[in-house]
């Protein structure tokens, strides 16, 4: 029987496969980097939640951000709105006035023409008034 220390070398560790190396239990490398990493990792876990809380009040923030922005937009178009009836209602008396102030005008030159008419009516009317009663006469006059 071999002694104990040679018995024990068998499964200390070796290295990864290669080149003939003397027998033994293949070294546990992953095991060796978990182990090695583990404690970083167990430090991050920390940071993990601290990465979800930030996340949570962005997106939280993002929210408020969206919704103070939809009600300034809201606000906006409301007064746009606002601001676009009072300017059709202001471009709607300004036609009405213009209107208006041309239908003045039009009734003043209908009645300029109307007593420029009756003004040439009456140096006319006493002419013809004559000619008519110079006509009726003539026809008195071969009737007998």
């Amino acid at each position: 029987m071999p002694p104990l220390r040679d018995f024990l070398t068998r499964f200390r560790p070796a290295g990864s496969p290669g080149a003939a190396a003397r027998v033994g239990v293949p070294a546990d490398r992953s095991g060796e980097l978990e182990a090695e990493v583990a404690p970083v990792l167990a430090r991050l876990a920390g940071t993990e939640a601290e990465r979800e809380r930030l996340i949570t009040q962005a997106q939280r923030e993002a929210e408020q951000i969206v919704a103070a922005a939809q009600s300034a937009a809201d606000a906006i178009a409301a007064d746009a709105a606002q601001r676009a009836e009072n300017i059709r209602e202001q471009a709607a008396r300004q036609v009405l006035t213009a209107a208006r102030e041309q239908a003045d005008r039009t009734v003043q030159d209908a009645g300029q023409q109307a007593a420029q008419i009756r003004e040439l009516a009456r140096q006319r009317m006493p002419a013809l008034v004559s000619r008519i009663i110079g006509t009726i006469s003539e026809l008195r006059v071969e009737d007998p």
